[in-house]
């Protein structure tokens, strides 16, 4: 019987087709490349008599996530297939950008010109065992592979449904995982579908140069940010000890919060790296003789088991300490004027909303709000204006520092030690090293962030709800389908082939990893566990 993607030639040229399509996040190939994807599966019989089953599912940015579901008949039994198909942009090819989604030219260019190549991925190209170039490892190889197994389990008439999700956005605020989310909440419904497993097939990160190990992952890192407007007093540079510095009084926080242990997490072994800001400023457009009153700072937190209620309460606390400090500082410094000292109180984000609107109606904040996320375009930015806004409105407040988040996040998310994730595990371990002779070690978090977040159990449980209220574009330019993620909950693991260097000019693919190996692991662990 022909096949499309059932040899390692065949799925190296699929790989390649889909590399060659370019879908850099906010591109218009990543709005193009879902039809492609359609088209390639309606190739398939089985979706030529059932086109219902291929669905094109739109974020509210015109993007579009495609889900496929191969529907066994009586079977309840479902496992998700993830993948994102958006990459990061080609600039830092410099004069091999021509090439950068070309993986057989790219290659050939780097074995003619190496000069953008340092020493371990210099060996991998002499080598011959790797393939290069923009989206070959993050991570067209995991849609590639999907591709690949919803086709054989067609042919063999698998008695397990498979759910292909391949997703845009991912590498930005994962728009399309939130659509695709929602919609494969509906298909459980339609179709009286139990999701058993949710299958990623993101790429392993190697830990050293000579690493031959293959890695899988049972649960994903959190990433959350976590932030602070501080709201001081304005002043002439010349009367300092009249107003408050805000850029003082931050700089207090960033001490408390930047490199802290206190919000490191440890799971075994591994651990989160430390916090750090992602952005400080003061709220000022041009330059004058007026001291800074209004700053601002975005905090990158990674999580291992905290949810959004754990990390704010902590966040709070934290905040509050170098508020207390600055104050403290403040008013010793400035005890020899005659002048008083100013006072401050923290306030979240949520407190703030509830004072502006009993104060000043539901109207008059709604159209504060509103105008203030037309200004601006990403939501990170929307959401420090809105604030900065609502601070200004209620001046009445005097000076205030206000907690809130900014998007995205990405809730963490573990199944280590659930029966079924530690039996597949075994099972792909047992796989690779029979029939591979490579070892399979298990990574309890994959540390790449992934739309895996979206899917599988909180360890400490959800903890929505200090997210919702206090993220002041939640539910207008930027949504989470919390409801829908707990209805498809179900352990996960992330299991792709080897590769090296995501979002460097040297991102590559181990091509007997991709196209030999993990095509039988992954068959392997749906027939055992599945069949």
């Amino acid at each position: 019987m022909h096949t499309l993607w059932q040899t390692p030639e065949s799925r190296a040229a699929l790989l390649k087709q889909l590399v060659a399509h370019s879908s850099v996040t906010h591109s218009q190939g990543e709005k193009t490349f879902p039809t492609m994807i359609r088209d390639l599966l309606m190739q398939l019989p089985y979706f030529q008599q059932h086109p219902e089953y291929i669905s094109l599912v739109p974020t509210d940015d015109q993007r579009h996530a495609v889900v496929a579901l191969y529907h066994a008949p009586q079977a309840t039994e479902t496992i998700t297939l993830i993948s994102h198909f958006d990459t990061v942009g080609i600039e830092d090819y410099g004069p091999f950008q021509p090439y950068a989604f070309d993986m057989d030219k790219l290659t050939a260019q780097f074995q003619q010109d190496a000069r953008y190549l340092d020493t371990m991925s210099h060996d991998d190209l002499r080598s011959g065992d790797y393939l290069f170039g923009r989206g070959s490892m993050d991570m067209k190889p995991g849609l590639m592979l999907h591709m690949s197994l919803i086709e054989q389990a067609i042919l063999e008439e698998w008695h397990v449904n498979l759910v292909l999700m391949t997703v845009p956005d991912e590498e930005v605020t994962s728009k399309g995982m939130h659509a695709a989310v929602a919609h494969v909440a509906q298909l459980c419904e339609q179709y009286d579908l139990s999701i058993f497993l949710h299958l990623n097939s993101e790429p392993t990160f190697q830990q050293a140069h000579h690493d031959t190990n293959h890695y899988h992952y049972t649960g994903s890192i959190g990433k959350i940010m976590p932030s602070v407007l501080v709201y001081g007093r304005e002043t002439h540079v010349g009367t300092p000890a009249n107003g408050l510095s805000s850029n003082f009084i931050l700089s207090y926080i960033l001490q408390e919060i930047e490199y802290q242990a206190r919000f490191q997490e440890q799971f075994e072994i591994e651990e989160t790296p430390l916090p750090v800001s992602l952005r400080v400023m003061d709220i000022k457009q041009h330059y004058d003789v007026q001291t800074p009153f209004r700053s601002v700072a975005l905090f990158n937190i990674f999580l291992f088991k905290r949810n959004a209620n754990e990390l704010f309460t902590k966040f709070n606390e934290a905040v509050a300490e170098g508020m207390r400090k600055g104050l403290s500082h403040y008013q010793q410094r400035i005890a020899p004027t005659s002048v008083t000292p100013l006072d401050m109180q923290l306030m979240p984000y949520d407190d703030l909303l509830q004072y502006a609107v009993e104060h000043y109606g539901h109207d008059k904040v709604d159209a504060v709000i509103d105008t203030h996320i037309q200004t601006e375009t990403e939501p990170h930015l929307q959401s420090i204006a809105i604030v900065d806004a609502l601070m200004n409105l209620c001046r009445e407040l005097g000076p205030t520092v206000v907690t809130f988040f900014a998007p995205p996040y990405y809730p963490a998310t573990n199944a280590s030690y659930h029966p079924l994730t530690e039996a597949i595990s075994k099972t792909i371990d047992a796989t690779s090293q029979t029939q591979f002779h490579r070892t399979s070690k298990r990574i309890h978090y994959f540390n790449g962030i992934s739309d895996l977040s979206y899917v599988a159990p909180s360890p400490n449980g959800s903890g929505f709800e200090a997210y919702e209220d206090n993220t002041p574009v939640f539910n207008k330019t930027y949504a989470i389908p919390f409801k829908a993620i707990e209805a498809i909950q179900a352990p996960m693991i992330n299991c792709g082939p080897i590769g090296k260097d995501a979002h460097k000019v040297t991102e590559r693919i181990h091509t007997k990893s991709a196209f030999e190996e993990l095509p039988v692991i992954l068959t392997t662990i749906v027939k055992q566990h599945f069949l």
